[in-house]
């Protein structure tokens, strides 16, 4: 008659191999049929082990030789099955629960069993001392931890062991003592003694209870008592064959002596030198604008005078060259002085259009232009910047300009030319379907009609491709989530993901549940191949990666968990990099705008008629003195519009973030406004507007 068990284990392998070692046997004599699977309940609660019947095969023929069935014939049946239950799971995937990690997963068959029946077949420990009930199909085993010694019948037990019940088992555990190390230093200069204490300790293990289980690895926790024996009379004889005469800190060798934990004290400290101060030059004249519009007498506003750039004529004092001042000795804790660091004069260079006079003691401009100074260190460099005036039209006949200074246009920037410059750009008539970029600011005094305007350090390339990036990524970390959740489930466990890619799981993820994430990749793209003239590798290559991760038809090295991820932190380091350059002095200034597209680090101002289908990013404020009709505007900073929409519902969005306001003095039908992530539509004209987020994130008027 064949003789058969029930074995336990915290999974199936480790349930087999203690019923193996039962029967005294190996898996070729037996036969295996899994009873339960094992179970992992949530914080360990409802926890199950694995169950298998282990059948002893009275036969000479090993099971290995014997002949089986054939295999299913109907393999491909069995494909469509799996893929049928791949769609199904991420069909009925809920993203939200992922994103909140709300699975729990409980199980109260326990709560009904008796204590005799959950401890037969068990082991356990209670206040470091052991117990086991062998049943009859089951008998728990231990195996010895770290920092314990377990003795059965008075021999150690060096590896897993049975509990039967009839030994008597002893467990041990070791103590350490450690004695309180400390020693005194002194800086190179003897400005600060440091007293370094590492406290004195016993430690000792203590035998952790443990619930009853088939298998226990015993295990012990450590405990430490701090043990600072360190004297104040000791310290301070240290301090006197140390010669410290001076500066004594008792508060800090009283925390030194009653220091848990490792640790530096300054017990003595002198006197610091007084440093001085190297030779600077003093500027007489101003080297930073003025900007905005200039206001008249009448109140009315001067569009001529738009900013007001420093300029210099020739023979005037730009600035004057201190000297050095020395600084002034300190005192050691040996009551020796300390010499303080040496002050230098500083180098000046007189650049074009500077001259040294004085003796070097002041710098005189030779030509009429802007002011400027660099300085590196202990050298500064002077240095007069002539300005770029256009005197015409700017068109085929002038060719693009593009200028490290300052620009004026005295004319129009005809279609499809181009004006580039690092410093301001002020252009006295229109810009026409025209491309102009400052790294500064732009003054039209006219209009724009179909252009588009650039100011800062950003371009407009960049500034649209950040804001992709960061709606991009929100969704891509969902995606990442959800993939993580599906790998788990057993219709995805049995496909092999590392041979074939996550392409298949990726897709159908796209196809159901992240639709929404490819029209901004796909437009991410489109802008960085209109900007690649401008754009720096990074946004190319981040593109491309985009790219290969969710709009590629086939398989490639970024279907891998590890790619996918590199490239979320990828994006996030780009959107961290490029938000915090600071574009607040830049700004764009015109009358009226048409169809155009205008992007400003700081602030806009449109101050005639209005502005019509146009496009405008600012990272400062918005203000519309006319009217705001068609197109798309954001400003980081808030947005004044005097009337906005039209009666013919023309749709006019208005967009701020959560901490800022919108003031409209009449919105019309048409005009929808989102600050943050909430919108609200206009289906009627109302005067006065003035809208907000309250406390709770409600659209307040």
């Amino acid at each position: 008659m064949n003789q058969s068990i029930l074995s336990r284990g915290k999974d199936v392998i480790e349930a087999v191999d203690i019923g193996l070692e039962i029967l005294k046997t190996d898996r070729n004599q037996v036969s295996i049929e899994i009873v339960q699977h094992e179970k992992k309940g949530f914080l360990k609660l409802g926890t199950q082990p694995a169950i298998v019947k282990i059948t002893k095969i009275e036969s000479n023929e090993p099971l290995q030789n014997q002949k089986y069935a054939a295999p299913d014939e109907n393999q491909t049946g069995r494909k469509l099955s799996l893929i049928h239950e791949m769609e199904q799971a991420i069909n009925e995937l809920n993203v939200e629960e992922i994103e909140m990690n709300e699975r729990k997963n409980r199980d109260d068959d326990d709560l009904d069993k008796t204590e005799e029946e959950q401890t037969a077949g068990k082991v356990w420990v209670r206040d470091g001392i052991l117990y086991g009930k062998p049943s009859a199909f089951q008998y728990p085993t231990i195996t010895p931890g770290k920092n314990v010694k377990i003795y059965k019948n008075q021999e150690p037990v060096t590896e897993t062991t049975f509990v039967t019940g009839s030994d008597r088992f002893e467990i041990k555990t070791e103590e350490e003592t450690k004695e309180t190390k400390w020693h005194i230093t002194c800086d190179s200069h003897y400005l600060n003694v440091t007293l370094h204490v590492e406290p004195g300790m016993k430690k000792y293990y203590k035998v952790v209870d443990q619930d009853p289980d088939t298998h226990l690895v015993i295990e012990s926790e450590e405990i430490i008592d701090i043990q600072n024996e360190l004297e104040y009379k000791v310290i301070l004889g240290e301090l006197e064959r140390l010669k410290v005469v001076h500066g004594f800190n008792h508060a800090e060798i009283m925390k030194a002596i009653h220091a848990e934990e490792q640790g530096d004290f300054i017990i003595a400290s002198g006197s610091k030198p007084k440093e001085g101060k190297h030779g600077v030059y003093e500027l007489l004249v101003n080297t930073s604008r003025t900007k905005g519009p200039q206001q008249r007498s009448d109140g009315t506003m001067d569009f001529r005078e738009v900013q007001i750039i420093p300029t210099v004529n020739k023979g005037q004092v730009i600035a004057v060259i201190h000297p050095p001042i020395p600084g002034i000795p300190g005192v050691s804790v040996s009551n020796t002085p300390i010499p303080p660091e040496p002050t230098f004069p500083l180098i000046v260079q007189a650049g074009k259009g500077t001259a040294l006079i004085d003796e070097g003691n002041k710098v005189v401009a030779t030509e009429t232009g802007r002011p400027m100074v660099e300085q590196r260190g202990l050298l500064a460099k002077f240095s007069i910047i002539p300005k770029l005036v256009h005197y015409s039209d700017v068109d085929i006949t002038s060719g693009n300009i593009r200028f490290k200074g300052d620009v004026d246009i005295l004319g129009n920037i005809e279609e499809g030319m181009v004006v580039e410059a690092d410093g301001h750009i002020n252009i006295l008539q229109n810009a026409n379907k025209a491309i102009v970029s400052s790294k500064s600011s732009i003054i039209l005094q006219r209009n724009s009609i179909g252009s588009t305007l650039s100011a800062g350090k950003h371009n407009i390339f960049e500034s649209e491709m950040i804001n992709l990036l960061a709606i991009i990524l929100e969704e891509f970390k969902k995606l990442l989530n959800s993939i993580h959740h599906l790998l788990l489930l057993p219709a995805f466990k049995m496909t092999d993901f590392q041979k074939k890619g996550l392409y298949p799981v990726i897709k159908l993820l796209l196809e159901q549940k992240f639709k929404t994430i490819i029209p901004p990749t796909k437009q991410l793209i489109e802008v960085c191949t209109k900007g690649s003239h401008v754009l720096g590798l990074e946004w190319m290559t981040i593109a491309e990666q985009l790219k290969l991760s969710l709009l590629s038809s086939i398989t490639n090295e970024y279907h891998s968990m590890h790619r996918l991820e590199e490239l979320a932190e990828r994006m996030e380091l780009l959107i961290e990099k490029h938000k915090n350059l600071n574009d607040d002095d830049c700004q764009i200034s015109m009358m009226y705008a048409i169809n155009s597209t205008i992007y400003s680090g700081g602030n806009v101002s449109i101050h005639g008629q209005g502005c019509y289908n146009s496009k405008i990013h600012a990272g400062g404020k918005l203000l519309v003195s006319g009217v705001l009709r068609g197109g798309e505007v954001y400003a980081r900073k808030g947005v004044s519009i005097k009337e906005s929409g039209s009666d013919g519902g023309a749709v006019t969005k208005i967009m701020v973030p959560a901490n800022q306001k919108i003031l409209i003095d009449l919105a019309n039908e048409g005009t929808v406004i989102q600050i943050g992530k909430v919108k609200y539509t206009f289906q009627e004209p109302q005067k006065n507007i003035t809208a907000f987020l309250d406390e709770k994130g409600k659209l307040r008027f």
